[in-house]
């Protein structure tokens, strides 16, 4: 077989994959013999590989995520020289996919506050992406996004980058204004002698309130030039801790000293640690009402308290003359819906969402400093009537009681149904799972039965993925990443599943020692499109006929999916076999396997 160069053939052969077409081998080779003999004019100088490596060392990032691109080669080179001089500095995490990657390092940044970074592959890979970096700007996850392109196209005597860059990669205008709707800021990263501080400033942008995703464009040609390392080197410092005006902070006491029937909503305000406890602390302490969001993105508030009062706001709607809106995009819905009589204040870093198309708060004041302390400093302002707050904390008791009563018989009643109820999936999981499990929603349908029925009392045990339908698996990984000594469970429906890179999933997780447990809600449909669509047209020909389009999935094997990277994999049908099942799940994890539960629920 004769070898045509790379600008005849244009992945037009008959070969399966790139390395085993000819031509491409041919051009592949071609590349890195001209990368060697680049190194050798640079003798012992360092490059923009290393330039990255140490402005990750900088910003105190610990894991670089990586669905693999011939451009970054140099930092492959930089990673090498770290393993052979022995210096500290970030692991390198390759992985299939490259929104696997994002959302690897997002859900690292959520389980432990740290900021990461991720390398794609040129445009290509930065779209593939994007649905990641969507998601970490939606939910204000901090990372930093970097990728590839070439200035030269071959043009360059001494360089050759690969024709690829000329007929696949390379994107008109640049690859900035591809994510500029979804990156706090993007920019491109010209020269080898700004590339290190080009780093470091989108890192120290990224994690500025509102915090989101930056992004830097880096060719080739920058990433090979010679780099020399500052003379004065520095740590970055973290972001400083911004604290809320005393004077909004004796407004608002003054407020909640006065008040009959203050409220309190949140949907936000578990995503850290601090914040959770100062607005336990809070509520303790004046007997305030928690209500969720239906769709909170977090766990809250300890469901076992005698001041959560559910997802339901009506019963306070007319008389609530307080709400302390705790981190919530749209507290109202239609959101100009306000509540009657009450003083709103909101309690946000960032309320302004430039994420959102459209937000409407309906706030009456604004408290923008950190959370934790805001609820810290307004418990120790506020004046305590001792008298109403005991009456309001009987009235909690009750109402909590009666709540948690109802909840129980609903968990009861659904044992014995099949298919499955998801009211009994969740009393599965309170029955078998520790404590301090760490769950990820992604079921969408089920959402709502999971916010009133799965019961968590911890901090930092429930996470939702914001943006599209895809992520959960990936983010799931990253958590796991974060908090290794915590059992990890994804909760997602049969279509979301689809929508992940599951494979890839699986795959990180045997490859880097992530072992955690899905649990598939299978109904067997998009119910969500089947719903929508009856909605819209409820005495309809689809109604009448029973035809719907867009619902049905004649899904795979989910359990050989599992089985096909090492995994374990079980399919239940049967209500009385779910906990055991589950417990065979838990036990794969902690062998090191990572499992899923294919449920088959009710439609």
């Amino acid at each position: 077989m004769s070898i045509r160069p790379y600008s005849e053939c244009h992945g037009n052969c008959d070969a399966i994959t790139m390395d085993t077409c000819w031509s491409w081998a041919f051009e592949r080779d071609k590349v890195r013999a001209t990368i060697v003999a680049w190194r050798k004019t640079m003798k012992n100088q360092y490059d923009g590989g290393e330039a990255i490596v140490d402005a990750c060392r900088r910003l105190g990032v610990e894991y670089i995520l990586s669905s693999p691109g011939t451009e970054w080669a140099p930092v492959w080179e930089a990673m090498a020289d770290q393993i052979h001089r022995k210096k500290s500095g970030p692991k390198l995490l390759d992985v299939w996919h490259e929104t696997l990657a994002v959302d690897i390092a997002a859900g690292y940044t959520m389980a432990t506050g740290k900021m990461q970074v991720v390398l794609l592959h040129a445009g290509a890979g930065l779209l593939q992406g994007a649905m990641g970096i969507h998601g970490a700007f939606v939910a204000g996850v901090p990372m930093v996004v970097i990728s590839g392109e070439s200035m030269t196209y071959g043009e360059q005597p001494e360089f050759d980058p690969g024709a690829q860059w000329i007929g696949n990669l390379s994107i008109v205008g640049g690859t900035t204004h591809l994510v500029d709707a979804i990156v706090k800021y993007g920019s491109v990263a010209g020269s080898p002698h700004t590339l290190h501080e080009a780093i470091i400033r989108a890192g120290e942008l990224a994690q500025r309130q509102p915090a989101g995703p930056t992004y830097l464009s880096v060719s080739t040609e920058t990433l090979m030039g010679a780099w020399t390392p500052p003379k004065n080197p520095r740590v970055v410092p973290p972001a400083p801790r911004v604290l809320t005006a005393p004077e909004d902070i004796e407004k608002l006491a003054a407020q909640l000293s006065k008040a009959k029937h203050p409220v309190v909503l949140t949907e936000g305000a578990g995503r850290e640690v601090e914040t959770y406890q100062a607005l336990v602390a809070l509520c303790e302490k004046f007997a305030l009402p928690v209500i969720e969001k239906p769709g909170a993105l977090f766990a809250n508030f300890p469901k076992d308290h005698v001041c959560y009062q559910g997802t339901d706001i009506k019963p306070f709607w007319n008389d609530m003359d307080l709400a302390i809106v705790v981190r919530v995009r749209v507290p109202w819905y239609p959101p100009s819906n306000r509540p009657p009589k009450a003083f709103t204040a909101i309690v946000d870093e960032a309320p302004h969402n430039a994420a959102m198309a459209y937000q409407s708060l309906q706030a009456d004041m604004y408290l923008e400093g950190n959370m934790a302390q805001t609820l810290r400093d307004l418990a120790a302002a506020a004046t305590v009537d001792k008298a109403a707050v005991e009456a309001r904390r009987q009235q909690l008791t009750a109402a909590h009681n009666a709540m948690v009563e109802k909840r129980d018989a609903a968990q009861a009643a659904a044992r014995k149904k099949t298919p499955i109820d998801p009211v009994w999936v969740c009393a599965a999981l309170n029955a078998v799972m520790p404590k301090d499990t760490i769950y990820i929603d992604e079921v969408t349908t089920h959402t709502a039965t999971l916010r009133q029925h799965l019961v968590q009392n911890h901090p930092q045990t429930l996470f939702t993925r914001q943006g599209g339908l895809g992520q959960g698996l990936g983010l799931s990984l990253g958590l796991k990443l974060g908090k290794p000594e915590r059992q990890v469970v994804t909760l997602i429906g049969d279509g979301a599943f689809l929508y992940n890179p599951a494979l890839g999933c699986l795959g990180a997780a045997r490859d880097y020692n992530l072992p955690t447990m899905t649990v598939i809600f299978n109904n067997k449909k998009y119910a969500a499109m089947q719903g929508m669509h009856h909605k819209m047209y409820p005495d309809g020909i689809a109604a009448e006929i029973g035809v719907y389009h867009g619902t049905h999935i004649n899904a795979p094997d989910f359990v050989k999916i599992a089985e096909s990277v090492g995994g374990y994999g079980e399919q239940v049908a049967d209500p009385e076999k779910l906990q055991e099942a589950l417990k065979r799940g838990m036990e794969a994890n902690q062998s090191g396997k990572p499992a899923i539960i294919d449920v088959m629920v009710e439609s």
